[in-house]
């Protein structure tokens, strides 16, 4: 029994040195994903959780190192500190996660297929912040200073015969590695290359190359959907101030959450059960 409760002190004392790597992990992975990086509502507490949870096997290991005479005056009291300490960061993080799904709305895990974004489909806090004139001017004007649209430059789009939204056009490269490898994802465009970057398909406008595009005065949609009005072939303008644009950074950030916030909560639950089987060794000491 003895062997065996060392073996997973030192499995738990592990998995509490990885957590707060694991928490740092994630933080990296929604930097890399949030295209632009240009709202760090989500980012930086995770960056500070990270910092937080690496302060926990400090004070464990410091609670292993007690001499028995100290044990006697201290171990009560530090062990009360490091359970209340593992206890409200443990649940500030949680709390976090489960906000994070309110902010955004809800988790998104369906495939990358390419699609046209309405913001009508989204809610939670972002979309009531989005609504902001001020603050989305901020967030637009990141996404412009980041060149969220530069790939959209160099590439060729067709409309779809069975959708009818724009879509990359492949190569016959492309094609036949297609064709050969089933599994890989096709081309696609990003939830912001598809809100920011070009006008709604249904606007009928027709594609001339990269982000021009000529407007159809004629098309049913140009007189109901507003977006049809605010796109621009100006670069600097394009479609950033489109409802599809909101929804596009939306999609991006949902996307990436439903990813990290998942993520998080499991490192959560694994680091409370080590959490408490290294204090319950250390309490049979």
């Amino acid at each position: 029994m003895p062997n065996c409760l060392e073996e997973w002190a030192s499995c738990t004392t592990c998995k509490l040195i990885v957590a707060p790597f694991i928490t740092l992990g994630v933080g990296i992975f929604v930097a890399q994903n949030i295209s632009g990086v240009c709202t760090g509502v989500l980012l930086w507490p995770i960056f500070a959780f990270s910092l937080l949870l690496l302060i926990m096997p400090i004070l464990i290991y410091y609670l292993g190192k007690l001499s028995d005479e100290e044990q006697r005056y201290d171990m009560k009291i530090c062990k009360r500190f490091v359970f209340w300490y593992i206890f409200v960061v443990l649940l500030a993080l949680f709390v976090f996660v489960v906000i994070g799904y309110i902010a955004v709305g809800g988790s998104d895990i369906s495939s990358n297929k390419v699609r046209e974004y309405d913001l009508k489909d989204y809610s939670g806090w972002l979309k009531g912040r989005t609504a902001d004139q001020q603050y989305w001017d901020r967030l637009s004007a990141c996404l412009r200073r980041k060149h969220a649209c530069k790939r959209m430059t160099t590439r060729q789009l067709v409309r779809d015969p069975g959708t009818g939204i724009f879509v990359p056009e492949t190569s016959s490269e492309e094609r036949r590695q297609a064709r050969n490898n089933p599994d890989d994802p096709p081309p696609t465009i990003t939830p912001i290359e598809s809100g920011c970057c070009k006008p709604p398909s249904s606007c009928g406008f027709t594609y001339v190359n990269g982000t021009t595009w000529t407007p159809a005065p004629g098309a049913p949609a140009v007189e109901t959907d507003v977006d049809c009005s605010r796109w621009s072939n100006d670069q600097q303008n394009l479609c950033f101030q489109c409802d599809s644009c909101k929804a596009g950074l939306l999609a991006n950030i949902k996307k990436v959450w439903s990813v990290a916030g998942l993520v998080l909560l499991i490192d959560v639950l694994l680091t409370i059960i080590c959490s408490f089987l290294i204090l319950a060794k250390l309490a049979r000491r």
